[in-house]
């Protein structure tokens, strides 16, 4: 069957392209689904190209392709959906790619389909690492760093908040993703907010489709 015509039936049936197994989030499956490249778990969709919905809402509310941005850091890649979403910003030049899962970042080099794939560096390694040793400021940084639907706890202590303050550029904006979609997670997004504050003063937060976005602005 052809890509063409998988990506046809896709708006009816999921068709499934390919199973892997990670030591990290158990068995992943990649499918085409509503025309796009889909990036499963048992227990949550890590991507799902141009209908990444959570960051296509915050991308909407903050004016992205207005955004003069040049340089972007992606801490957590599922297929690279958030790549797909900056398919057309205009000045867009660079885009360091990090997760800790080499299957996916495998995967992500085999599906991703836009166009900045030729301006991808595609790093595995563990984020809170990465970000320790950096030493280059971003115009704009999108943490989305999940293990099934949670986010790990050091990534949430106020020491990695402000360690990553310091990969953000003078006018560099941050969108940093957390699962929002039931009580145990509402609870611990109040807590979090309250640290993403004192790390992140004047930061704010957008709704988006069960996930909610805190975001900053280094101004």
């Amino acid at each position: 069957m052809s890509l063409a015509l998988k990506k046809i039936l896709s708006y009816f049936i999921d068709i499934p392209i390919e199973n892997r197994e990670s030591q990290f989030s158990g068995k992943i499956s990649v499918a085409i689904s509503q025309g796009q490249y889909k990036l499963s778990t048992q227990n949550a969709i890590y991507s799902y190209g141009k209908k990444y919905t959570s960051f296509d809402t915050a991308f909407k509310a903050i004016d992205i392709q207005k955004q003069p941005i040049k340089s972007v850091l992606v801490l957590g890649l599922g297929l690279g959906s958030v790549i797909d979403l900056l398919e057309h910003h205009p000045t867009i030049q660079q885009i360091v790619a990090v997760d800790f899962d080499n299957v996916i970042v495998a995967l992500a080099q085999k599906y991703l389909q836009s166009s900045l794939k030729t301006k991808t560096n595609f790093v595995c390694a563990d984020a809170a690492d990465f970000i320790k040793n950096n030493q280059k400021k971003f115009d704009l940084v999108l943490f989305d760093v999940f293990i099934e639907d949670l986010t790990p706890i050091p990534f949430m202590q106020i020491e990695f908040l402000n360690t990553l303050k310091q990969s953000i550029q003078i006018n560099g904006i941050l969108l940093f993703s957390k699962i929002d979609d039931s009580m145990r997670s509402k609870i611990e997004n109040a807590q979090f907010e309250q640290k993403f504050s004192v790390a992140f003063p004047e930061s704010f937060s957008i709704d988006a489709n069960g996930n909610k976005i805190f975001v900053w602005i280094n101004k």
